[in-house]
């Protein structure tokens, strides 16, 4: 059958055509789509906990099987991207993602909905690395590429600002099976669109080695669920052994991709230092910032005393800027180098991580409050889109289904790695924090449950006389208050390290685009920019300053 996909780039420029721009909108579709699941589904529990009455670890499980089916799988989906190329994947992901959303929708338990879950998480891992591999070839040249890579997490940012809004307009109307419904009309009909996006042939033709995926899936979803347990609930030896499993098959994946001529996951591309030191970046930054979200979030709601609802309009504020700010991150290339922009924006968010410390201890308006967290938002907003940038152009077009899947990895690492260590350092400090604060002559029993965690304070003060209840709450705030300062303080030292990271190690780092004369000069002319404008002039090269 004839393809009618868009043209290419024209060799002469390098410039994407319209049809570039008009494919780049159908890839945000299911972008938006998947990251508004994510968020939406939290406000959607209650109710689905009155229907079909799970237990609490099957909550926990329709949660997060996602997330960890997702984690499992991504190398996985980022070796098939470049194997039988990104359309074909993208396709199937689409048409998978709306079978198990219908699946979810018409779930008659709580066991197939668990089930359903598992399903979507598997089925959408396949559409970031198809739409980076995508963009790759819609758009060569490096700045609009940068650009086109920025609008796409903007995309990702605007579903997770806007799915707790969109959500509860939806549930206050409709049934909770309508959040899943509404994903199939939208799935279908962005593969539908396949024709509008560029066809690209996969690369490789041996087969996909049984035991890497293997290796690969168990030991990701070991390492990421046992460090997810043991960040919500403490210490087990059971999520620790999950931990330690998974590390061990992750370092057997890593051995047998030694010894394979088509490896699931291509070594060779940590030999690139910007490639390797832009994901240590990404991840340094959600590692740094994931349990501080986690303690705002809390800190809104008991210190800050507002409600759910109007702590989660707040938190839409860093959303949106976050979002503003991922898509304009580009521009700070016309200005500097890769490595100095995502530098600055770490220091910019080591900046409002201060600033939310001053205002907690100043007892500040949630106003300056979440106003420092929105410059945190638009600190780290370069340093996800420019170093996205940065690991995707470093690495061969042909394995950018790759390099995308290990970005996801990263992200999921450091999301788990921050949740363990942020909630460590929020537990300890709320922990000493409330046993200096209360009452003396307080029992034993409620002052041990107070000091566990703020819950235990709430329901220890129901209990109470009201005098000693009243002071069991005051002093739950002032814990509180120094939990969220103690996170912060260790996301600003995160933030610091990033900061080194980027203006040391990405110092020499440079697009291909660099080249032309706007796009800050070296003293000296560079030989290689006769070939900048060349359409597979992604790669970024390292240079001394």
């Amino acid at each position: 059958m004839r393809d009618s996909a868009p043209a290419a780039p024209t060799p002469q420029t390098g410039r994407a055509p319209a049809t570039a721009w008009i494919g780049l909108g159908v890839l945000s579709i299911p972008i938006f789509m998947t990251a508004l699941d994510m968020s939406v589904l939290f406000l959607a529990m209650p109710t689905i906990a009155a229907e079909l009455l799970p237990s609490g670890t099957q909550q926990l499980w329709v949660l997060h099987i996602g997330d960890i089916a997702g984690a499992s799988l991504v190398l996985t989906a980022g070796r098939l991207v470049d194997r039988f190329g990104p359309r074909r994947l993208l396709v199937a992901g689409l048409l998978a993602y709306g079978a198990a959303s219908t699946l979810a929708a018409l779930a008659p338990s709580i066991g197939v909905l668990i089930l359903a879950r598992m399903l979507l998480g598997a089925s959408a891992v396949t559409l970031a690395p198809a739409a980076m591999a995508l963009l790759r070839r819609m758009f060569p040249a490096d700045r609009q590429f940068s650009v086109a890579v920025a609008l796409l997490m903007a995309a990702f940012s605007g579903g997770m600002a806007l799915g707790p809004p969109l959500g509860g307009l939806v549930l206050e109307h409709l049934p909770w099976n309508a959040i899943f419904l509404l994903n199939v009309p939208v799935a279908l009909g962005v593969a539908c669109a396949w024709r509008l996006l560029p066809r690209i042939e996969g690369v490789g033709r041996a087969r996909i080695d049984g035991a890497s995926i293997a290796l690969s899936a168990f030991g990701i979803a070991g390492f990421v669920y046992g460090g997810q347990e043991l960040a919500a609930h403490g210490w087990s030896p059971w999520h620790g052994l999950a931990v330690a499993a998974g590390a061990v098959l992750i370092g057997a994946f890593v051995r047998r991709q030694r010894t394979l001529a088509e490896p699931l996951l291509d070594l060779a591309l940590f030999r690139s230092v910007p490639f390797t030191l832009a994901l240590v970046c990404i991840w340094l930054a959600i590692t740094a910032d994931a349990g501080a979200e986690l303690q705002l979030a809390q800190h809104l709601q008991l210190v800050s005393g507002h409600s759910q609802l109007a702590a989660g309009a707040w938190l839409v504020v860093p959303a949106l800027m976050s979002m503003a700010a991922t898509a304009a991150a580009p521009a700070l290339l016309r200005l500097m180098r890769p490595g100095r922009a995502m530098g600055l924006g770490a220091v910019t968010a080591a900046v409002g991580a201060g600033g939310v410390i001053a205002a907690v201890a100043a007892d500040a308006p949630t106003a300056a409050l979440v106003g420092a967290a929105c410059v945190v938002a638009v600190g780290m907003a370069p340093v996800f889109a420019i170093g996205a940038n940065v690991a995707l152009a470093s690495a061969p077009a042909e394995r950018t289904g790759s390099a995308q899947a290990m970005q996801e990895v990263g992200g999921s690492l450091g999301n788990t790695a921050g949740l363990a260590i942020g909630g460590t350092v929020a537990y300890l400090s709320y922990a000493g924090a409330m046993r200096d604060a209360l009452p003396s002559g307080l029992d034993a029993a409620a002052a041990d449950r107070s000091a566990e965690n703020a819950g235990g304070a709430l329901a220890a003060a129901e209990v109470l006389e009201p005098d000693a209840g009243e002071q069991v709450l005051d002093a739950m705030v002032t814990a509180l208050a120094v939990a969220t300062r103690d996170t912060y303080l260790l996301a600003a030292v995160g933030f610091t390290v990033l900061a080194v990271v980027a203006f040391w190690g990405l110092r020499g780092a440079r697009l291909g685009d660099d080249t032309e004369p706007d796009a800050y000069p070296d003293p000296e002319p560079d030989p290689a920019g006769e070939a900048a404008d060349e359409p597979e002039a992604c790669d970024l090269q390292c240079t001394p300053n």
